[in-house]
């Protein structure tokens, strides 16, 4: 009886591990697909990574013509890609993933606050939507 316990828990260890690392495979793929649409300046592919992006085109627009004029020199700063850390965070309740970058400007003629750009997951929208529109925090104030 006992080895039977061990197996069944060793075996829900396994796929709970397993469903992590594929939420966070998922997510890393998105983000990264984001990063290609805005180097490409593919509109229509930016959008289609982003949950009801047809709600927010004002906010779509605003950033990702942001992101397509800064995108070397932020990624110069913080190579994007390669620095794609998923955590974890709960919101109004719910338990959502997030990666989150923090770009300090070195201009000195601007406010010392960072650029801050975040891209939230919920997992019942799927991972391979970014579930905010907004992602970039400070942006105005960065450029």
């Amino acid at each position: 009886m006992r080895t039977i316990i061990l197996i069944v828990w060793f075996s829900v260890s396994l796929l709970s591990c397993n469903t992590q690392t594929s939420k966070d495979r998922k997510i890393k793929r998105t983000v990264t697909e984001f990063l290609n649409a805005v180097e490409k300046n593919d509109a229509n592919k930016y959008k289609s990574l982003i949950y009801e992006s047809d709600l927010y085109p004002g906010v779509i627009s605003m950033e990702k013509k942001f992101f397509n004029k800064n995108y070397n020199k932020i990624n110069s700063i913080v190579d994007l890609k390669k620095n794609i850390q998923v955590k974890d965070t709960i919101f109004n309740t719910v338990k959502r993933q997030y990666v989150q970058y923090r770009i300090k400007n070195s201009n000195p003629d601007y406010l010392h606050k960072p650029l801050i750009i975040t891209f939230m997951f919920y997992e019942q929208v799927g991972y391979d939507k970014i579930y905010n529109p907004g992602v970039l925090k400070n942006f105005l104030e960065w450029e």
